[in-house]
């Protein structure tokens, strides 16, 4: 694929590289991005003498003709070929990750290798050399870097100023940020024999005669041994601190168990590769993915709790709620336990208005946790996801003791749904500022939202079936009353025929801009636009097929319709009325809702990603980005909603309530889907849908079924 900016990140330790190449540089810090400096590194082949040519992120030696990369679920690979020398160079980074491996996983290193190959031609243009031996190098130089040979290893070390800076490509200068300090300690260490240590990094000698000197093999780890976060006024230190003792503990665990982690982030990478997916779904993933990984941050405070939140990329703000509504699709997928985690600390966020309960919007900004860093709350919708995503984890892992835990602060989060209706017709009326805050007032602020009362809706049904689970008949009762009463208003007054109005209310009067504080007035333009969120509360439900029941041929209808309303180059603005305010969260999530509801869509995957190509070429530095042009959420996590192209390939629902399985029985083209929630990650078994054309149909097979124990597996 064309070269472009990516990352690669670590789950909760926050050691990152941002590969910038239309800069020349990388972006690097153990603290991770908007921590990081611009740093020069230098990848690459020597030989005769000074003739070498480098990958591009470096300013101290020509690059190679030609670069190309591709996207890892773990990492990312570089191919270079030179005409000057005839020689071509792989360089594969890999940032290894497994579910539920903690060493794996959050051990603050990535693996490197290099691999020199012979490169005869490009295009019709021979090579003017066919050099045999030489060197490959990794050299890296930054002005604050202090380098030191040490034995067998190159010993790093710097400081990071504990402020985030809100850059995204060049420190100024002269920025210093406060004046307390992070110290952090890094080493390169080399896995293949016979290296050589620089001043500034390490070489190796290649000979293109001799196969066992054509590749290399490297690790980089890193350390930061003091606290990073404050929770709750207390300091919390990178978990991996309870793994590991300083970096030496590190690169001596890499070093023994190279080939493992090697063979663990390869599996990773095969499930996406090998899943039948589109090559533009599979790269949003791989994208996504390393985005995701590098908001986390994993810590344990002094008296040994330990903590799990996730950044909002550009924003800085911890585990927003609406953000992880759509993030947690990941952990369903490979970790439920860090979902369970959240849920608990959202508990601890509960907050208090003259309506009722409702959770904070966050848990904190920049580097302290314990209090909603954003200027305003959004009480309904919030309230809602946490509900949703509370109901799905029950669903699919079957522990009542989530729900049992939960059973009180689910009661006065649904409260506040009762009571945020003054009219009587179900919609929310109170508490409807929302996450959509580039859109219009009537998608934003508005009041008896569409939106917002089918999200309700569904939180309700949700909240009915925890609650006669935990036989609260009553809690139960009035959930169901709260439910007839929003479907009655939403069949009789808010259908337009072909859509859904965004809003029940067209007046501003009496609304107030929640950036602004100033009061809105006249009629809410876009009140009866065609939106993509109609559906936004309904995918958890369909996720273990406990969807409530609804006019389901509208919706449809309504899906359908948006799409070609509001459709652009990039995919879909918020409505018809949003001109250019694309997010490509919410298009994956209305498309896998639409994928589960049986609505045609045209796959949107290349769209969404000519964004990120777009973002990351010609000057950009963004990352995942989620927003076009208008709004900058750069480097942001929500982008992992597209892990979910895995779940709605094969229409996988769970409920272990039940003790159920549901599978769909064909499939779009023949494929195999890794049904990852299944996996028994400690044994390396995925159990694996595969879908074949026999005889002119599609017919489906259920590969390591017995992964699965006592589920009743059906097919629909």
């Amino acid at each position: 694929m064309q070269l472009m900016a990516t990352v690669v990140g670590r789950l909760g330790s926050r050691f990152s590289l941002v590969f910038d190449p239309d800069a020349k540089q990388v972006l690097h810090s153990a603290l991770g991005r908007w921590l990081d400096f611009p740093t020069d590194l230098a990848i690459g082949v020597a030989a005769e003498g000074e003739l070498a040519f480098s990958l591009p992120f470096t300013k101290r030696f020509p690059t190679f003709d030609v670069t190309e990369q591709q996207l890892r679920m773990c990492g990312v690979s570089f191919v270079a070929r030179s005409l000057e020398l005839g020689v071509g160079l792989q360089v594969e980074f890999v940032a290894p990750f497994y579910p539920r491996d903690e060493w794996t996983s959050l051990a603050p290193l990535f693996l490197v290798r290099m691999e020199v190959f012979p490169q005869e031609r490009v295009f019709w243009q021979a090579s003017k050399r066919q050099v045999r031996q030489g060197q490959v190098f990794l050299r890296l130089q930054r002005e604050n870097l202090h380098l030191t040979q040490a034995h067998d290893r190159l010993k790093i070390n710097y400081s990071v100023p504990k402020a985030v800076w809100k850059g995204e490509r060049v420190r100024p200068k002269d920025w210093r940020g406060e004046e307390e300090l992070w110290w952090c300690d890094e080493r390169i260490v080399p896995v293949s024999p016979n290296a050589e240590l620089l001043d500034d990094g390490i070489a190796f000698n290649f000979d293109l005669d001799d196969p066992s000197k054509c590749r290399f093999e490297l690790i980089w780890c890193a350390f930061v041994d003091e606290p990073v976060l404050t929770v709750f006024g207390q300091p919390a230190s990178f978990k991996y601190r309870w793994l590991f003792t300083d970096v030496e503990a590190v690169a001596d665990f890499a070093c023994r168990h190279y080939n493992e982690l090697w063979g663990k982030a390869m599996q990773m990478d095969d499930l996406v590769a090998n899943s039948g997916l589109t090559k533009s779904q599979a790269d949003l993933i791989r994208l996504s993915f390393q985005n995701f990984l590098l908001n986390t941050w994993w810590v344990v405070r002094d008296d040994g709790s330990e903590w799990f939140s996730v950044w909002e990329g550009s924003c800085y703000f911890h585990s927003t709620v609406d953000v992880e509504y759509n993030d947690a699709l990941v952990y369903l997928a490979f970790w439920t336990e860090l979902l369970e985690l959240l849920l608990d600390e959202w508990s601890l966020f509960e907050m208090q208005d003259e309506v009722g309960s409702y959770l904070a919007h966050d848990m904190g900004g920049e580097l302290e946790v314990g209090r909603q860093a954003y200027h305003h709350p959004m009480p309904v919708e919030e309230n809602a996801n946490f509900l949703l995503m509370l109901h799905c984890l029950w669903r699919w892992t079957g522990k009542q003791e989530i729900i049992e835990r939960h059973c009180g602060l689910a009661k006065r989060l649904t409260a506040y749904f009762e009571r945020s209706d003054t009219t009587g017709n179900g919609f929310p009326n109170l508490g409807t500022a929302n996450t959509i805050d580039d859109a219009s007032p009537a998608v934003q602020y508005s009041r008896k939202q569409t939106y917002l009362a089918i999200k309700t809706l569904c939180a309700c049904h949700a909240a009915a079936q925890i609650a006669e689970a935990l036989g609260e008949t009553d809690w139960a009762n009035r959930c169901r009353k709260l439910i007839e009463r929003i479907k009655k208003t939403l069949d009789e007054q808010v259908w337009l025929g072909d859509h859904y109005a965004v809003c029940l209310e067209k007046s501003a009067e009496g609304l107030v801009d929640a950036w602004t504080g100033e009061p809105l007035e006249g009629e809410l333009t876009g009140w009866d636009a065609y939106s993509i969120y109609t559906a936004n509360g309904l995918l958890y439900l369909l996720l273990s097929g406990n969807e409530p029941e609804l006019n389901y041929e509208r919706i449809r209808t309504d899906i359908l319709n948006a799409y070609w309303q509001a459709l652009t180059e990039y995919g879909c603005t918020h409505t018809s009325a949003d001109k250019s305010n694309v997010w490509v969260s919410q298009n994956l999530w209305r498309d896998l809702i639409a994928a589960y509801l049986g609505v045609l869509l045209p796959d949107n995957s290349p769209r969404y990603f000519a964004l990120q190509a777009f973002m990351n070429t010609f000057g950009l530095t963004k990352g995942f980005i989620d927003t076009y042009l208008t709004n900058n959420l750069c480097f942001y996590p929500r982008g992992i909603a597209s892990i979910g192209y895995l779940f709605a390939l094969c229409g996988l629902q769970i409920d272990r309530v039940r003790n159920i399985v549901r599978i769909r029985r064909t499939a779009p083209y023949p494929c195999e889907v890794p049904l990852l929630p299944f996996a028994d990650w400690g044994r390396g078994i995925v159990p694996t849908v595969v879908y074949r054309l026999i005889d002119g149909r599609i017919e489906a097979e259920l590969k390591h079924p017995e992964v699965l124990g006592d589920l009743q597996v059906a097919w629909y």
